[in-house]
C-alpha cells in the first residue's frame, strides 16, 4: 500500500556501490506521515525496498503536535521506540536478501523533529521562539546492530531530509540556480547554486498529503482542481459553481468538495507565499528566467503533472517547462552520501568527509529564512490562495 517513490528520479547515476568488507548499503528516509527505506546491490540497483506509515502518527499529524506530544517523557520514548522497531523491521526484511558473510551500513535523512525523536533529544527547542536547534550536526548511531550515519540538518525546520535533497541535487557545486521543493505536511524549499543558497519552511496541512478529501492525494487533487479550472465549475477565488457548492462535484470518481478546495488554497497560498520571498531575498524579483531548473521532492513532486500545478498557480507558469520530478531526494541524497563514505579508506577520511558535509550544508553554508518574520508573507500568503 505505501510504496517508496524511486530515488533515481533525479539522481540516476547507476553506478557501482564501492565494495568495503561485505557491507550492504541501506538509506533511509525518517518522514513525518512515512518511513522509507531501501536496501542496494554491488551494482548500485534497488534489490529491495520497504516502507510504512511512521507510526508517530497516532501522536500528532504534524511536527508540532508530535512535539508538544513528547514533553511527557514517557510519550517520547514511545515515538522513539516505535519508530526504531519499525527501522529494524525493515532492516530484517533485507537480512533475507543479504549474501554469507554480509552485513549492512546505513544512511538515514529525517526531518529535525524526527531525528530529534529518534535519539532521544528534547525537542522542546524545536516548538517555541526563537526556534533554534541545539542538534543539527551529522551523527552516528547503531540501529538493529547496524551502523547508521546521520544527514545533518540545517534548522528547526529545515532538516537532514532537506540537506540530503540538496546534496543529491549537487546544489552546492552547481553554477545553475535550482529551486528544490519538497511539498508535504511541512513544505521546505531552498533556492540557489555553489554561490548562495536560501531556505525557509511554512505549515502546508494536510492538504498534500492526502489528509483532506478521504485520503486522495495532493498531486490527484490538483489535478482534479485543474481541470475544474480550466471548464470554469470553479473560480479564481476557489468558489465552486452554485449548483455543486453544497454537495461538492463527482469528477473521475472523487467528489471534491468546497472544504476540500479551501484546504489546497490554504497549503499553495503558504507555498507560493514562500516561493515569492525567496526569490526577493536572492534579489531575482519575480525574474523566473533566471532559474534552471526546479526540482519537486517526495511522491507529491513526484507525481504532480507542472502543468495542473501552472493552473491553479501553485507554480509560475513559466517554470513549467523547467521542473523535473526528483523523486525521493532524501534517498538519493542518503544514497549519494554512502557510496562517498564506503570510498573512505579510514575512519578519520570519513569523519573528515562528514564535516565538510555539515559545513557545507549547514547554517555557514546556507541561510535560513524565517517566513512567519518576514514582513511581506501574510499578503503574499492571501494573494497566492487564489486559483491563477
Amino acid at each position: 500500500m505505501y510504496s517508496v517513490v524511486s530515488s533515481h528520479g533525479l539522481w540516476n547515476k547507476k553506478q557501482p556501490i564501492p565494495r568495503t568488507g561485505w557491507e550492504r548499503l541501506v538509506t533511509v528516509d525518517v518522514g513525518t506521515t512515512t518511513i522509507a527505506m531501501q536496501l542496494y546491490d554491488w551494482e548500485g540497483s534497488v534489490a529491495t525496498d520497504f516502507a510504512c506509515v511512521n507510526p508517530q502518527v497516532r501522536f500528532g499529524a504534524d511536527v508540532l503536535s508530535r512535539i508538544r506530544a513528547a514533553q511527557d517523557i514517557s510519550v517520547a520514548e514511545a515515538m522513539r521506540r516505535e519508530v526504531t522497531e519499525k527501522l529494524e523491521t525493515g532492516l530484517q526484511a533485507f537480512r533475507a536478501h543479504l549474501g554469507p558473510g554480509e552485513t549492512m551500513r546505513m544512511v538515514l535523512a529525517g526531518n529535525t523533529t524526527m531525528v530529534y525523536l529518534l535519539l532521544g533529544y528534547d525537542p522542546a527547542e524545536l516548538g517555541r521562539a526563537p526556534f533554534v536547534a541545539g542538534h543539527l550536526e551529522a551523527a552516528e548511531t547503531e540501529i538493529g546492530g547496524v551502523p547508521c550515519v546521520i544527514f545533518p540538518g540545517l534548522s528547526a525546520f529545515v532538516g537532514g531530509d532537506m540537506a540530503a535533497g540538496m546534496y543529491a541535487c549537487e546544489m552546492a557545486e552547481k553554477q545553475e540556480l535550482t529551486l528544490l521543493i519538497d511539498l508535504g505536511t511541512n513544505g521546505e524549499m531552498v533556492l540557489g547554486n555553489r554561490d548562495r543558497r536560501i531556505a525557509c519552511s511554512t505549515a502546508a496541512g494536510p492538504a498534500f498529503e492526502g489528509g483532506v478529501n478521504r485520503g486522495v492525494w495532493g498531486a490527484d487533487m490538483v489535478h482534479l482542481l485543474a481541470r475544474l479550472r480550466r471548464e470554469n465549475i470553479v473560480d479564481a477565488t476557489g468558489l465552486l459553481a452554485d449548483p455543486y457548492f453544497e454537495n461538492g462535484i463527482l469528477i473521475e470518481s472523487v467528489c471534491v468538495t468546497q472544504e476540500a478546495i479551501r484546504a489546497i488554497q490554504l497549503a499553495k497560498g503558504a507555498i507560493g507565499a514562500g516561493i515569492r520571498i525567496l526569490m526577493r531575498e536572492y534579489g531575482l524579483g519575480e525574474d523566473w528566467q533566471a532559474i534552471s531548473r526546479v526540482v519537486l521532492a517526495g511522491g507529491f513532486g513526484y507525481y504532480l503533472n507542472p502543468e495542473d500545478a501552472a493552473e491553479i498557480g501553485l507554480l509560475p507558469g513559466e517554470l513549467v517547462s523547467k521542473t523535473v520530478a526528483g523523486g525521493n531526494t532524501a534517498l538519493a541524497g542518503a544514497l549519494r552520501l554512502g557510496r562517498l563514505l564506503w570510498v573512505q579508506e579510514t575512519f578519520e577520511a570519513a569523519q573528515k568527509c562528514m564535516r565538510e558535509l555539515t559545513e557545507l550544508l549547514g547554517i555557514s553554508g546556507t541561510e535560513i529564512l524565517n517566513l512567519a518574520e518576514h514582513p511581506d508573507f501574510q499578503e503574499l500568503y492571501i494573494e497566492n490562495m487564489n486559483l491563477e
